[in-house]
């Protein structure tokens, strides 16, 4: 019976699987390309980093409204223009002949991947039964990871065969096909809220709020934590995003009805997502660095260890997202960031004589505990998202999750630079103890930052009558 079902839905999976391929494969793939866009262009490493973090920058800023923007208007038409934006500005970087014009574009292309990335859980939460729908986040997830591994993997091979740019046209042809797969056979969801009006400067308010945090965020040790810009950046940050929660709660059609906070459903779940991916950011971070200063691993055997959280994570997705659909999701989610929380730690334990069966191991459960309990957290916030206020839940988990991305790095590499405040330690002398010191502070940090996490997965459950 289940089979039959998702012979129903498969043209919709598909469409979905396939965008989030592009989503996950576009991230990657131009984040490992970076070498060659700089040498392409002529620029620093530090300058051509730009066309990532200002990607991100601005896909976060937007998440909220194109979320919002989907209940009030309609899910395919806002998702259809979303494929079409990020196709064409994958189209737009294939041709840029600049590297300013290529940030341009990238700004451009990342508008079209912040309505992806808001909608996509509010499309399937519309569009799939609820027994399924756990497997189908699973599946979604697990696309997105094979996106990631097969981005890691192919950037060289397209970049030496077929040039830098390369590395954009690929998304065209299947993204024209998913254009196809949303016309003819993704439904509109059409809302009920037809007369809610757009809060535009509600809009401005978070983007200008989110803009100044992760601008500062991102420039922080660039600029100096305590220097004038980043400090005004910080200040800026609080006052917009103070002004858009008394905005929000005086209007009637608000852009993020703060009232769903009050779900604990929602805010719980909501909130150890943030946590994990302040851990899964920050291992992506520190991790390569522990293996080419501590282990000595050369830069090729780094990138292939960096690949295997990301197989089992394309494993782990589909069987959590399946559990979730036959068991409780909060069981699934409380073993999923239990299991977080030992692997982090467990990467305390690597020194220079630890053997590579160990640390495949390591990584083997850190990457099948990250799939485990992401599909699953989906699928129990989207589950508790009322019919009408399904684009703002999903829009707002997005963006919490962004923000925890974003906070990983900072938070894993102060405490690393506290015990190791040395840019270069290796060439500067500092003993392979202190250094490792540092590498364990941070593990430590990423598993009690998993232990809050799980924190708030226990509170959600009892709330909900779940305890386990």
């Amino acid at each position: 019976m289940v089979i039959l079902c998702m012979k129903k839905y498969f043209p919709f999976i598909l469409n979905l699987c396939l965008i989030h391929f592009l989503l996950g494969l576009d991230i990657n793939i131009v984040s490992v390309s970076l070498p060659s866009i700089a040498s392409q262009f002529s620029v620093t490493a530090g300058i051509a980093s730009r066309i990532v973090w200002v990607y991100f920058l601005v896909l976060t800023c937007f998440l909220l409204a194109f979320g919002r923007l989907g209940d009030i208007k309609g899910f395919k038409k806002i998702y259809l223009a979303g494929i079409f934006v990020f196709v064409s500005g994958s189209a737009l970087c294939y041709f840029a002949n600049d590297f300013n014009l290529l940030v341009l574009f990238r700004i451009y292309q990342a508008f079209g991947s912040a309505v992806l990335f808001a909608l996509t859980p509010a499309i399937i939460a519309a569009g799939i039964p609820v027994e399924l729908r756990g497997k189908v986040y699973g599946i979604n997830y697990s696309f997105t990871a094979l996106g990631g591994i097969i981005g890691r993997a192919a950037s060289g091979f397209l970049i030496e065969g077929l040039g830098w740019n390369s590395i954009f046209l690929i998304n065209i042809p299947i993204g024209i096909i998913t254009i196809y797969i949303t016309y003819k056979y993704i439904e509109s969801f059409n809302p009920k809220t037809s007369d809610t009006k757009f809060d535009l400067p509600g809009t401005g308010l978070i983007f200008a709020g989110l803009f100044s945090l992760l601008f500062a965020i991102n420039t922080g040790e660039e600029y100096g934590w305590s220097s004038f810009t980043i400090l005004s950046l910080f200040t800026l940050a609080i006052l917009f995003i103070f002004t858009f929660i008394i905005r929000q709660l005086k209007i009637k059609s608000p852009l993020l009805d703060l009232r769903i906070l009050q779900n604990i459903n929602i805010s719980f779940p909501v909130l150890s997502f943030i946590f994990v991916y302040i851990i899964t950011n920050g291992m992506i971070y520190i991790t390569p660095f522990l293996f080419l200063w501590i282990k000595g691993f050369p830069k090729q055997q780094t990138g292939l260890l960096m690949a295997i959280p990301s197989i089992l994570q394309f494993f782990s997705g589909y069987l959590s997202g399946h559990l979730s659909d036959r068991k409780n999701s909060g069981y699934v989610c409380t073993l999923g960031i239990i299991l977080i929380a030992v692997s982090v730690y467990l990467y305390s334990f690597i020194t220079p004589d630890t053997n590579m069966t160990v640390i495949i191991l390591i990584l083997s459960l850190y990457g099948f505990a990250i799939g485990f309990f992401i599909p699953s957290n989906t699928n129990k916030i989207m589950t508790a998202a009322p019919a009408e206020q399904k684009g703002l839940v999903s829009s707002f988990m997005t963006t919490s999750i962004r923000l925890g991305s974003a906070l990983g790095v900072v938070f894993f590499g102060a405490v690393f630079s506290y015990f190791v405040p040395q840019k270069n330690p290796l060439q500067n002398g500092i003993s392979i103890d202190t250094i490792l010191s540092g590498f364990r502070a941070a593990f430590i940090f990423g598993s009690v930052t998993g232990i809050a996490g799980l924190a708030f997965v226990l509170l959600s459950n009892r709330k909900a009558g779940k305890i386990l």
